[in-house]
C-alpha cells in the first residue's frame, strides 16, 4: 500500500477512537458533563415555546462554524437526540466522528478487499455512533419512566407539607438521581429565572419524550388555570403508572416463551452449520463455495430475519 493510504488509515482510526472515547465518556456522570448538559437543557426550546428573539439571534449568528452548522439538515433534531442520550457532544463533533468512523471502515474494507466494490459496504461503520445514541436514548428514557412514580410521590409529599410547586420540583431534582432529577431541577431553575410554568413544562416535554409525562404536565396546567387539588391528582397518576408497570411485568413474563423461541430459531441454523462443519466439513462447504449455495444462504438469512421479526412482534404487547 502507498504511504498516503497508510496515513489515511491512521487518521480514520484516530477519529474512530475519538468517537468511542466521547461516547464512553458520556456514560460517566462527571461534573463537567453535567454542567454541559445543564447548559444545553436550558438552551433547548420547544418549537411552540421558542421566543421570536431566540430565532432571530440564531439567524444573526455569524462565524464560519455556525454557518456550516446552520446548513446541516436536521441539526436541531441531532442536537436533541444527543441530549436525550446524555452524550455531551456538539453536533459538529458528533458528525465529525461519524464521518471518521465511516472512513475508517472504508479503509479497512480496501485493506481486506482491495479494488472491490464490497469495500464500500464497510462505510456502514459510520452508523455505529447513531446506533449507540439511539440505544442510549431508549435506555435513558426507560429509566426516566421508572423513576417518574417516585418523583410524583416525592412531589405530592412536598405539596402536602406546604411547599410551593417550584420548591417541590427543586426538591425532586436534588433528591433523585439521573436522569429524572436533573430534568426536574432544570424546570425549577427555568421557573426561578422568570419563565412561565407552562412554558418550562413544555420545554420538559420537548426534551423528554416520555409517554406518561404529558399527563403530569396537563395536571399542573389544569391546576394553575382552575385551581384543582394537585396533590391528589398526582397521587392518582403515580398509582396508575405503578399499576401499568405491574401489568407490563406480567405481560413480559407471559410472552417470555415467545421471545425465547424467536432467539432460538434465529441462532439454531448457525449452531447446526457449525456442528456439521466440525463433523464433515466437505458436506457443508458448498454453501459458500458454490454459487447456488451462496444464493441459498442469502435466501435463508432473509427468511430467518423475517421470521425473527414476526416472532418478536407477536411477543411484544404494548401496555
Amino acid at each position: 500500500m502507498s504511504p498516503i493510504l497508510y496515513a489515511f488509515i491512521f487518521l480514520a482510526v484516530v477519529l474512530a477512537a475519538e468517537a468511542f472515547f466521547q461516547l464512553a465518556r458520556g456514560r460517566r456522570a462527571s461534573r463537567k458533563t453535567a454542567k454541559r448538559l445543564e447548559r444545553l437543557a436550558l438552551s433547548l426550546e420547544g418549537p411552540r415555546t421558542r421566543p421570536e428573539e431566540t430565532s432571530l439571534r440564531e439567524e444573526l449568528t455569524s462565524g464560519l462554524a455556525h454557518q456550516i452548522l446552520a446548513a446541516i439538515p436536521g441539526r436541531e433534531e441531532i442536537s436533541i437526540q444527543l441530549y436525550r442520550a446524555g452524550v455531551p457532544m456538539t453536533v459538529q463533533r458528533f458528525l465529525l466522528v461519524s464521518v471518521g468512523m465511516a472512513l475508517a471502515g472504508l479503509a479497512v474494507g480496501f485493506a481486506l478487499a482491495p479494488g472491490s466494490l464490497k469495500a464500500f459496504l464497510f462505510l456502514g461503520a459510520g452508523l455505529l455512533p447513531w446506533m449507540q445514541v439511539r440505544h442510549r436514548t431508549a435506555a435513558r428514557m426507560a429509566v426516566f419512566e421508572q423513576q417518574l412514580p417516585d418523583a410524583l410521590d416525592l412531589l405530592v409529599r412536598s405539596l402536602r407539607a406546604g411547599h410551593s410547586l417550584n420548591s417541590g420540583l427543586q426538591m425532586v431534582g436534588e433528591e433523585l438521581s439521573e436522569p429524572i432529577g436533573p430534568e426536574f431541577r432544570y424546570v425549577a431553575n427555568e421557573i426561578a429565572l422568570g419563565k412561565e410554568t407552562k412554558r418550562a413544562l413544555d420545554n420538559l416535554l420537548y426534551r423528554v419524550p416520555s409517554g406518561d409525562l404529558p399527563f403530569f404536565v396537563t395536571a399542573i396546567s389544569i391546576q394553575q388555570e382552575t385551581g384543582s387539588n394537585l396533590a391528589e391528582v398526582l397521587e392518582n397518576l403515580s398509582t396508575v403508572i405503578r399499576e401499568r408497570f405491574k401489568v407490563y411485568g406480567k405481560v413480559r413474563a407471559i410472552t417470555a416463551m415467545g421471545r425465547m423461541s424467536a432467539n432460538i430459531l434465529a441462532v439454531w441454523p448457525l449452531i447446526m452449520i457449525g456442528a456439521i462443519y466440525l463433523v464433515n466439513p466437505s458436506y457443508i462447504e458448498p454453501l459458500w463455495t458454490e454459487e447456488a449455495g451462496r444464493t441459498l444462504v442469502l435466501i435463508a438469512t432473509i427468511m430467518i430475519f423475517i421470521g425473527y421479526v414476526i416472532c418478536r412482534r407477536m411477543a411484544e404487547i404494548k401496555v
